[in-house]
C-alpha cells in the first residue's frame, strides 16, 4: 500500500478505519515481529564444501559483511554458492521445526565441526511452513543488513464483501483509504509498449493443416 499512498496512521489505526467504512478487517499479521536485528542478518554463501564425516551434511563458508566470513553445518539440500540468505548468530531466537515452539539457537558441535549459528528455513523465521531447504533471498541483497529491514512487512486481511471486488486489488485498496484521509493515490508507472511500423511490408498466413 506504501508504494501507492501515504499512510498516515499506524497500522492497527488504520485497520479500524477501514473496518469502520465497511471495509471489514479480518486480522493483521506482522512478518518478522520479534526478530534481533544483530543476530539475524542477510549473508552470502560463497563457498561450500562437503562435510567430513556425513554424506548429507555440508559446510557453507557464509559472508556476513565487511571481513567476517562463518562456517557453518548444513543439511539443506538447495543450498548454492552465490546465493544470498538469511542467516542466524548463535543466540538467535528461532522456531524449532521439531516441535514448533521457539527456542534460542545455541552452538553445537555436529559430527565433530563446530557450528556457531545457521542458514535458516522460512518455518524457522516463522514466514511459513516451508522447511525442505533454506529461505533464499533476491540476487540483489545488501549483505550484512538486518534482515528485518528487507523482509519484515505488515499484512491486512480484509474479508471483502460481493459489492467490493474494487479491493481485491492493492491499487483498489489504495484508493479506499485515500477517500478516508482525503489524500491522493500515486498510480503505479506503466511503461508505454511501442510497436514497429512496418510500412508497406506485408505478412502472410499459412494454415498448413485444414482439419485442426
Amino acid at each position: 500500500l506504501k508504494k501507492y499512498i501515504n499512510i498516515e496512521t499506524d497500522v492497527q489505526q488504520l485497520g479500524h478505519d477501514l473496518t469502520m467504512a465497511g471495509l471489514e478487517v479480518a486480522g493483521i499479521h506482522c512478518l518478522g515481529e520479534g526478530w534481533d536485528e544483530d543476530h539475524l542478518i542477510v549473508g552470502e554463501i560463497i563457498d561450500i564444501n562437503p562435510h567430513p564425516d556425513a554424506d548429507r551434511l555440508r559446510l557453507p563458508k557464509i559472508h556476513l559483511g565487511g571481513n567476517e566470513v562463518i562456517t557453518v553445518v548444513c543439511g539443506a539440500p538447495n543450498i548454492v554458492v552465490g546465493q544470498k540468505i538469511a542467516f542466524a548468530r548463535e543466540g538467535t531466537i528461532l522456531v524449532n521445526p521439531r516441535n514448533g515452539k521457539q527456542e534460542r539457537l545455541k552452538a553445537n558441535t555436529i559430527r565433530g565441526v563446530e557450528s556457531r549459528g545457521m542458514v535458516c528455513s522460512a518455518l524457522e523465521l516463522g514466514l511459513s511452513d516451508e522447511h525442505a531447504g533454506i529461505l533464499v533471498l533476491d540476487a540483489d541483497t545488501e549483505v550484512g543488513v538486518s534482515l528485518s529491514s528487507v523482509l519484515a512487512d505488515q499484512i491486512i486481511e480484509t474479508e471483502l464483501t460481493p459489492n467490493r471486488p474494487d479491493c481485491l486489488s492493492i491499487i483498489g485498496t489504495a484508493y479506499e483509504v485515500a477517500a478516508l484521509q482525503r489524500t491522493n493515490v500515486e498510480e503505479p508507472i506503466v511503461s508505454n509498449c511501442i510497436y514497429e511500423h512496418l510500412g508497406s511490408q506485408t505478412l502472410s498466413v499459412q494454415i498448413e493443416d485444414q482439419t485442426l
